[in-house]
């Protein structure tokens, strides 16, 4: 294991994403492509974080047995956590369905896997990303032991070629046949290796003299990039119907590699958008943000059947409507400020009763 900073720049990303990725679930419209530039953005990063915190001679044998174990002990706790406070709440309201097989399935966070639509968002729907996670870190040694040792150029071709491969796929895929291979491991495992891919070339810029990336007084400039990047890929999506089939992942993987660079090359260095995003709110707020992610099927349940009627009771619900309608136009609501809120209340309570205490028991 190798010591390396801690860059809060990508923890405040993370929070921000999973803000955005909650609000389009609970019906926020316009955030389609934001969502899907957020899934990519984690399992990038998660892939980016682990080759800067592991040294990948180091993982085989006792070494592997022991990052998998601990690796996957912290997914299994959160989903079972995430999956029994949906279950009860959904009893709670009348409306759990329960088919044993299926459960069965989710339960050992297997669900990405089938390519049944009922079966990978079934129950907490959003624990596929768990599932798919778990099979990343399952790999990771393999590709610390394998894949990293190769030259940049062998790297890049493997990836040029597995990108063609999905590239082609997907170009012949219908609507259900895309959103299995978006929650698919093998698949995301691409989003992962360009991560671990990554983490290795920026050293490598840094040491290039033409290359001016993270020489500057700080990351303001590559910052701003970051979010033209993402702006351009946006008005892209929506100018181009015909690169929906390439909307879950491929067209966002510029902009996040962007934004990685910027906050690795200027980690502490950061331009106004780092510092925002290192600010102690959303340092709070990326450090629940699995938790957040995980739970946000529960804050609509707990809303809908406990707070609605009271804000109701008290007409605030109709006030909030009317405000909201004449801000935004007709139709339009802002009730997603009181599930957020209990959405990150949620997380917040999962993560300091649980998480915390088993990060403190694995690294003891």
């Amino acid at each position: 294991m190798t010591n390396q900073p801690i860059i809060k720049t990508i923890n405040g990303w993370r929070a921000v994403f999973a803000l955005i990725i909650v609000l389009f679930h609970v019906g926020v419209t316009g955030l389609e492509e934001m969502t899907w530039l957020g899934v990519s953005f984690f399992f990038v990063a998660s892939g980016f974080l682990l080759a800067k915190k592991y040294s990948f001679e180091r993982l085989d044998g006792a070494g592997y047995g022991r990052f998998v174990g601990r690796h996957a002990l912290k997914l299994y706790l959160l989903h079972w956590v995430a999956l029994a406070l949906w279950m009860i709440a959904k009893w709670a309201v009348g409306e759990l369905t329960i088919n044993p097989g299926t459960l069965a399935v989710n339960v050992a966070l297997l669900q990405s896997w089938s390519l049944s639509h009922s079966v990978y968002f079934s129950y907490n729907q959003f624990s596929w990303f768990l599932s798919t996670l778990l099979f990343c870190y399952l790999c990771f040694p393999l590709l610390s032991k394998w894949f990293m040792p190769l030259s940049m150029r062998y790297k890049l071709m493997i990836l040029a070629a597995l990108a063609l491969l999905d590239f082609l796929v997907l170009a012949d895929t219908d609507f259900y046949g895309r959103t299995a291979l978006y929650v698919f491991p093998p698949v995301r495992l691409i989003d992962f290796m360009i991560g671990m891919t990554l983490a290795q070339g920026m050293d490598m810029l840094k040491k290039v003299p033409i290359v001016d990336l993270g020489k500057s007084k700080n990351g303001m400039d590559l910052e701003l990039v970051s979010l033209a990047l993402i702006s351009v890929a946006i008005m892209s999506f929506r100018s181009y119907p015909n690169l929906l089939p390439w909307s879950d992942a491929i067209i966002w993987w510029l902009p996040v590699a962007v934004i990685l660079m910027a906050c690795y090359l200027y980690n502490k260095r950061e331009g106004f958008i780092g510092k925002a995003l290192a600010s102690r709110p959303m340092q709070w707020l990326g450090d629940i943000s699995f938790e957040i992610f995980m739970l946000q099927g529960i804050g609509p349940v707990i809303y809908n059947y406990l707070v609605a009627s009271v804000l109701a009771h008290f007409g605030i619900t109709t006030w909030v409507n009317m405000v909201s309608n004449d801000l935004f136009g007709a139709g339009t609501d802002l009730l997603f400020w009181f599930i957020i809120p209990i959405d990150v209340f949620l997380a917040w309570l999962v993560n300091r009763l649980i998480t915390r205490p088993l990060n403190r028991l694995i690294k003891s």
